[in-house]
């Protein structure tokens, strides 16, 4: 059952251009995973320093792969200095999935 992530972050907007570099090197990496079918990162224009995120992987170990993969401990260890913080990331396990 494929697995999607979506939700926001929240970092002090004059951190948001040192973020970016991390990110750039996060999204690129997470895209050659095995298993991840989409992976988006985008700052919301109308409220600054918030973090838009939405993630598509195959299934749950897919997912969990992702989550304990040594560019995400990177990722976290990066982020943490520049104030990333206050995650409302949720999960959603699809069954049944359609083209719109």
């Amino acid at each position: 059952m494929t697995v999607i992530i979506a939700g926001t972050m929240r970092a002090p907007p004059e951190n948001l251009d040192k973020l970016l570099e991390h990110l750039k090197i996060l999204v690129a990496s997470t895209l050659e995973e095995p298993g991840c079918l989409s992976y988006r990162i985008s700052f919301d224009p109308l409220e600054l320093g918030v973090i838009c995120v939405a993630e598509r992987y195959v299934d749950e170990a897919a997912f969990t792969a992702h989550r304990t993969s040594p560019h995400m401990l990177t990722w976290r260890e990066a982020s943490a200095p520049l104030g990333l913080g206050s995650r409302d990331l949720s999960a959603f396990t699809v069954s049944d999935q359609r083209k719109l």
